[in-house]
């Protein structure tokens, strides 16, 4: 930086009012003119974290936005799947279900949440049926039927190991992998249901068949934060490219290294050379018609907040205007540094943005130096790829927890139960109420705060060298 940051106070009646009657006692921000870096004056807040070009906070936003933000830092990582695809619901590849019926994957997933909550997170994005290869029943001509009777036990399985390590948990309903060419992998066919989304008929079945009695069924439970509708959309949607060019600059060695990665995804998703979009895709306007009706699915039947994740904010117009609770993008290395720069005050939304996904292992990039940045940018948390090495770009390597330590006075604290939950409870016969904004923000259930004593003890222990665990990337020692 040429000069140190100095920032106006930013004022938000809304949040400080709301802050002074929760007891957390945060003054009121003065609106004070920008002093000069050569003479600051002693009334101008310093922003110590502030780096980059992002010159100014996110505006107030709406009454209904979530408490986290650049003050109170929502920090978490990616726990996608153990195995993809198979995690929830039965498939030719596992007749007898997924989690419930697989102690090993249940030991996986348990150890995973327990590292995560020990390095200083509070939220775990995971990832529930994929391209549909488990756990949804399809009629003949393609039209969802229905969940199977595995997809509840397994899910109870990970809400109860999330509720053990105190964590909140996002669960992604679908990927790009649905929509793409039809495969078979262990016997289990994937994808090849871009009908689904496209055909009204088809799209409403997978809404109230598939979507709605699983927001029935789990709408209250505590330890769900969010519910992600779809992963990365643009990439299955016809018009948009998935994902951006590199910068020129970028050397040749690395533009070899993109072009095999982007075959590979396109390979996957049933594209054609290149990011030319294959047949299979989705058109503009049935995406977004399903994803406002989930969005809207999801304040109807439960009380926890709805997002979709996007892979890029070049790609927000996809999203805008259907009533997300929180913005959510992604990025990725090849996009260059100036997207993840970008300020969020300059992108004008009227909620919070999450960096929902970001790679821990990268060449030219350290996870601290990531969470920095989108920091100093005013995003309102941000997730690593992954705490699980499930592919190339994820892993575990202590810098996550190191820098919840480092900042831990201003991470978002998401309560929990002091008890862990009994048995899972039948579903109540009638539906939640209507969804309204202040029946979304008070839980289910009376909730204490995070002992404070117990929370430093496990940064302290965050900051130890643990061994290996198999599956995961080990601390250093």
């Amino acid at each position: 930086m040429k000069n140190p940051a100095w920032l106006r106070s930013v004022t938000d009646g809304r949040r400080f009012a709301r802050d002074a009657g929760a007891g957390r006692g945060r003054p009121e921000a003065r609106s004070i003119p920008r002093a000069p870096a050569t003479s600051p004056d002693p009334g101008v807040r310093a922003a110590p974290w502030l780096s980059f070009n992002a010159t100014a906070l996110p505006a107030p936003q709406a009454e209904s936005a979530p408490d986290f933000g650049p003050y109170r830092f929502l920090l978490g990582a990616n726990l996608p799947w153990v195995r993809y695809g198979l995690d929830y619901g039965r498939s030719p590849a596992t007749p007898q279900g997924g989690l419930h019926a697989d102690e090993a994957a249940r030991g996986v997933l348990d150890v995973a949440l327990a590292r995560l909550r020990r390095d200083g997170a509070s939220t775990a994005r995971v990832f529930l049926f994929a391209d549909g290869r488990a756990g949804i029943r399809f009629a003949a001509d393609g039209t969802p039927d229905g969940l199977d009777d595995s997809v509840f036990a397994d899910v109870d399985v990970l809400l109860a190991a999330a509720e053990r390590h105190h964590l909140g948990v996002w669960l992604v309903l679908f990927d790009a992998g649905l929509v793409a060419a039809p495969s078979t992998a262990d016997g289990a066919a994937c994808g090849g249901h871009g009908d689904v989304l496209d055909d009204a008929a088809k799209r409403s079945a997978l809404l109230e068949r598939v979507v709605e009695p699983l927001l029935a069924r789990f709408g209250s439970h505590p330890a769900i934060a969010a519910w992600d509708v779809f992963d990365e959309p643009e990439c299955a949607t016809s018009g948009m490219r998935c994902p951006h060019a590199v910068p020129a600059e970028v050397g040749p060695r690395l533009w070899n290294a993109l072009g095999r990665t982007l075959g590979r995804t396109a390979r996957r998703l049933g594209l054609g050379r290149g990011e030319a979009p294959g047949p299979t895709l989705v058109e503009r306007a049935a995406m977004r018609a399903f994803l406002g009706a989930a969005v809207d699915a999801v304040h109807r039947r439960t009380r926890a907040l709805a997002t979709v994740g996007l892979a890029s904010t070049a790609n927000l117009a996809l999203v805008e205007g259907l009533g997300l609770d929180f913005y959510q993008v992604h990025w990725w290395e090849p996009y260059g540094d100036a997207r993840l720069r970008q300020a969020v005050a300059d992108l004008a939304l009227d909620r919070p943005v999450v960096l929902g996904a970001f790679p821990a292992t990268t060449p030219r990039k350290s996870v601290k130096t990531v969470l920095d940045t989108a920091r100093s940018a005013g995003y309102g948390g941000a997730l690593l790829w992954s705490v699980r090495a499930v592919d190339a770009r994820g892993g575990q390597d202590g810098q996550l927890a190191q820098w919840a330590k480092n900042h831990a006075a201003h991470l978002h604290r998401r309560p929990f139960r002091a008890e862990p939950p009994a048995a899972v409870a039948a579903p109540a016969a009638e539906s939640p109420p209507p969804f309204s904004p202040a029946a979304r923000a008070v839980p289910a259930e009376p909730v204490p705060p995070v002992d404070d004593a117990e929370a430093d003890e496990e940064r302290r222990a965050s900051s130890e060298p643990e061994a290996p665990v198999p599956g995961l990337a080990a601390a250093p020692a």
